[in-house]
C-alpha cells in the first residue's frame, strides 16, 4: 500500500549507511520522516531551489522495494549512487493507440494525462484539414465545398471548380447544352461542341418493351429526382430514366453497373415516375446496385443515379411473380439439406441479426439437421456481383453465433457439432447471387491451441510456425472476426516489456492479440490487423500474471509468431545529435525515447522517399557494440510519425548501411529483426518522406 510519512527525530547516526545524504545539521531539522505502515524509519530530502530540483528524485532508499510512488506509470527504482528513489515517468505506459486524440503523457507524482489533440491545422482556407487514425497522419484536401470531386479553381489556379457552391458546374463536367451555364469552367456559356443528355427526365425516359441490357450514359444528365437511397453525394449525382412495360404481372428486377471504377449507383423503382418508393437499391461504394418490384403490370419507372457522369450498363429481367423471401428473420429460416449446393439472390433482405462479421445487405436464413456429430464446413461463392458472400453459423434459435467469414476463402468451419439443427445466415458485402453449400464430414477432435483454457504454453523469447489450416473462427471475435485463430498461454513472472510480432503470407490479412487469460472478446488488452507484415503489439510495463497471446489469419494459412518478453525497463531520453556524443545501447537492448524535430538532418537512407534532399529528414543516432553474435530486433511501435530505421556497421560514425538494415512501414512504424555478427553499429533514427517528432525505439538483443 502507498506509504504515508510523519516527521520525528532520529540521531544523525542512522544516516550513516547513505554517504551521498546531507550531514546532519541546522539544514536537516526535518530531513526525518517516519513511515507507520512499516515501522521503519525512512529519510527524505530536505527543500532545493526550484531551479535545481530533479522532479524524477524521490526519498531515500537501498531498494527498489522502497521507491513505489504509486504512479503507474512512473518506472520506479532505488538510484544505488544517490541512494535515492528515482521515478521516472514513461509516457509510452499511458497511450491509448490513437493518433488523433494527441499523445499521452506520464507527469511525476499525477500520472496519465492527456495530450493535445491533433488538429492539423495548415492555417490555409483553400484546405479541409483532418486527422487520419487509419493512417495517423494529417490530410490537407484541397477545398470542394460543393462535393462534385473538383476543388475550388480559386485555390487551384487556372484549372477547377469555377462555382464551387454549384455541384452540376466544375472543370470536370462536359458542357450541357441550351441551359444557359458555363458548365466546363472554361469561360463560355453554351458553346460547341456540347452534350444533351438522353434519358435524362421522365419526360424522355427510355422505353424498355422487352427485357435485355442496355448501355447508357448518365454524361450531361442532371440530378432530377430524390429518391430513397441515393449515392453519397446527391445534388453532385447525375439520373436518367427507363419505363418498363410489363404487359402481364411479373416480377421487375433492374441491375445497374456503373463503368466509373470506385464510382457509386443508385437504382429506384417507380409505379409513378419521380415518386419516390421503398423499391430502392445502394450500398455504399459499390459500382453495382440491384432493385426489385414485385407483382408489375403496366408501366414502372427505373430511375438510375450514378455519382459520375459515366457510361452504365443496366440489365431488365421480367421473372415470374413471386413474394418478397419469408427466410429473413431466424424463425423463419428456410429448410436445407446438406451436401446440396443452394442459389441465393440478394436484392432486399432486411438486415435482423447481429454478427461479428460486417455485411452491406441484410441476410436469408437457412437451416440444416445433422444426425450425428460432424465437422462441417460452409462454402460460399459469388455467382454475380462484385462483392464478398458473409456467412454466419448459429444455433437453432440464433442466440448464438458459432462462426461467421466474409469472403469466399477458406469456409466457414465448425468442428464437432453435435447432432440437431443450426441456421446459416447468408448475407454480402454488397447485393450479389452466390451459391453456398454446407459440407458434413466425419468430427474430429480440437487441438489444444483451439481454445483459451487449453492453450499450450509458448516459449518467450522464440519464433514458431502456426498452421491455422485446420483452426475454427472462434477466438478473435474482437479483432479479424471470423478468422481461423489459435491461442497461446504467456505466463509472466514479474512486470515485463512484451513485444508480440505476427508475420503472415503477402497476400494474406492476419492479426494478433494479446488479452487476458480468458480470452473475453469485450477485453482485448490489445490488437493489430493488417495485410501488411510484421504485425506487432507492444505491452510496457504489463503485471505478472497469466495471458493469452492470439493469432489469425484470414485466409487459414501459416503464420510465424513471436512474443519477446523481458522484465520492465526504464526509458532512456536519447538527446544527443550525430556522431557527437552519440547514445550508447547496453548489450542488453532497451528501451530509447526521443524527438527528432529539433536535430539535424544529417545521414541519408537507402529506403526514404525518392528526391528528398541531401541529409532526409532530420535524425538521432545511437551506437550498439556487440562481442558476440546476436539476434537483435529493433522496433519503432509508437512512435508519433511516419520513422524510418536505418542500421549501419563500422567503428568510424556513421558506418555503412546493412544491406536489409533499413526500413519504414508507414503507420506501422519502422522494424527490424536481424543477426549481427560481432562488431559497432550505429542505429539511425530517421523520419520517411522528411518527417520529424517524437519516437520510441525498443531494442531487445537475444541470442542467434
Amino acid at each position: 500500500m502507498k506509504r504515508g510519512f510523519v516527521a520525528v527525530g532520529i540521531s544523525c547516526a542512522f544516516l550513516a549507511f547513505a554517504q551521498a545524504l546531507p550531514a546532519c545539521g541546522s539544514d536537516t531539522a526535518d530531513f526525518l520522516l517516519r513511515d507507520f505502515d512499516a515501522g521503519a524509519d525512512v529519510a527524505v530530502p530536505p527543500a532545493a531551489d526550484a531551479e535545481t530540483v530533479d522532479p524524477t528524485l524521490g526519498g531515500p532508499c537501498i531498494e527498489d522495494a522502497q521507491c513505489d510512488d504509486g504512479i503507474a506509470c512512473t518506472f520506479d527504482a532505488c538510484d544505488k549512487t544517490l541512494a535515492r528513489c528515482r521515478n521516472t515517468p514513461d509516457s509510452t505506459q499511458c497511450t491509448d493507440g490513437r493518433f488523433c486524440n494527441g499523445a499521452e503523457v506520464c507527469v511525476v507524482r499525477q500520472g496519465c494525462v492527456a495530450g493535445d489533440v491533433i488538429t492539423c491545422n495548415d492555417e490555409t482556407a483553400c484546405t479541409i484539414d483532418a486527422c487520419v487514425e487509419v493512417s495517423k497522419t494529417c490530410v490537407h484536401a484541397t477545398r470542394d465545398v460543393d462535393g462534385d470531386g473538383d476543388p475550388d479553381g480559386h485555390c487551384t489556379g487556372a484549372a477547377g471548380d469555377c462555382d464551387d457552391t454549384d455541384p452540376t458546374v466544375s472543370s470536370k463536367h462536359v458542357e450541357v447544352c441550351n441551359n444557359f451555364k458555363d458548365d466546363d469552367c472554361d469561360g463560355e456559356v453554351d458553346e460547341t461542341p456540347c452534350s444533351t443528355a438522353a434519358n435524362d427526365t421522365c419526360a424522355t425516359a427510355l422505353a424498355v418493351t422487352a427485357p435485355g441490357t442496355f448501355l447508357l450514359s448518365t454524361v450531361a444528365a442532371q440530378k432530377d429526382y430524390p429518391t430513397t437511397c441515393d449515392v453519397a453525394t446527391p445534388a453532385a449525382g447525375h439520373d436518367i430514366v427507363l419505363a418498363v412495360d410489363v404487359p402481364a404481372t411479373k416480377n421487375v428486377r433492374v441491375r445497374a453497373v456503373t463503368h466509373d471504377p470506385g464510382g457509386e449507383v443508385a437504382v429506384s423503382l417507380e409505379p409513378t415516375c419521380g415518386v419516390a418508393t421503398a423499391s430502392c437499391g445502394h450500398v455504399a461504394g459499390a459500382e453495382e446496385a440491384r432493385a426489385i418490384a414485385r407483382n408489375v403490370t403496366g408501366t414502372i419507372y427505373a430511375v438510375v443515379t450514378t455519382q459520375a457522369e459515366t457510361a452504365v450498363d443496366v440489365a431488365v429481367e421480367l421473372l415470374d411473380p413471386a413474394p418478397k423471401p419469408t427466410n429473413e428473420a431466424c424463425g423463419n429460416a428456410a429448410a436445407i439439406a446438406v451436401d446440396t449446393p443452394i442459389a441465393i439472390s440478394l436484392v432486399d433482405p432486411a438486415k435482423d441479426l447481429a454478427s461479428t462479421c460486417a455485411s452491406a445487405t441484410g441476410e436469408l436464413t437457412y437451416a440444416f439437421t445433422l444426425t450425428e456429430p460432424h465437422d462441417i464446413r460452409i462454402f460460399a461463392t459469388t455467382t454475380l456481383g462484385d462483392g464478398d458472400p458473409v456467412v454466419t453459423l448459429r444455433n437453432a434459435g440464433c442466440t448464438t453465433e458459432r462462426a461467421c467469414r466474409s469472403g469466399a476463402t477458406p469456409p466457414v468451419f465448425a468442428r464437432n457439432l453435435a447432432a440437431g439443427t443450426y441456421v446459416v445466415g447468408v448475407s454480402g458485402t454488397s447485393q450479389i447471387d452466390a451459391s453456398i453449400v454446407v459440407r458434413t464430414y466425419p468430427p474430429t477432435a480440437a487441438p489444444a491451441n483451439g481454445t483459451c483454457a487449453t492453450a499450450p504454453a509458448l516459449v518467450p523469447n522464440t519464433t514458431f510456425t502456426v498452421d491455422l489450416g485446420a483452426s475454427e473462427s472462434t477466438l478473435m471475435t474482437g479483432c479479424l472476426a471470423g478468422a481461423p485463430s489459435a491461442a497461446y498461454a504467456l505466463t509472466l513472472t514479474e512486470p515485463s516489456d512484451v513485444l508480440v510480432v505476427g508475420r503472415f503470407e503477402d497476400d494474406d490479412m492476419g492479426a494478433i492479440a494479446l488479452t487476458a487469460a480468458n480470452c473475453p472478446p469485450a477485453d482485448v488488452a490489445a490488437c493489430n490487423k493488417d495485410a501488411t507484415t510484421p504485425l506487432r503489439i507492444t505491452k510496457r510495463n504489463l503485471p505478472a500474471g497469466e495471458y493469452r497471446v492470439l493469432v489469425a489469419s484470414r485466409n487459414g494459412a501459416t503464420a510465424s509468431l513471436g512474443v519477446l518478453v523481458r522484465p520492465t525497463v526504464a526509458p532512456v531520453t536519447v538527446t544527443s545529435d550525430g556522431c557527437v556524443g552519440t547514445q550508447a545501447i547496453p548489450a542488453s537492448g532497451g528501451f530509447f525515447i526521443g524527438d527528432t524535430t529539433n536535430a539535424t538532418a544529417d545521414f541519408t537512407a537507402g529506403c526514404d522517399a525518392l528526391g528528398q534532399p541531401t541529409g532526409g529528414a532530420k535524425d538521432q543516432l545511437l551506437q550498439l557494440v556487440l562481442t558476440e553474435r546476436r539476434r537483435v530486433v529493433f522496433d519503432m511501435t509508437g512512435s508519433l510519425y511516419t520513422t524510418l530505421l536505418d542500421v549501419r556497421s563500422g567503428t568510424a560514425c556513421p558506418g555503412i548501411e546493412l544491406e536489409n538494415g533499413c526500413s519504414t512501414l508507414g503507420a506501422s512504424q519502422a522494424f527490424r529483426d536481424l543477426t549481427l555478427d560481432p562488431g559497432t553499429y550505429f542505429v539511425q533514427i530517421d523520419g520517411f518522406g522528411g518527417s520529424v517528432g517524437a519516437w520510441n525505439l525498443d531494442v531487445r538483443v537475444l541470442p542467434p
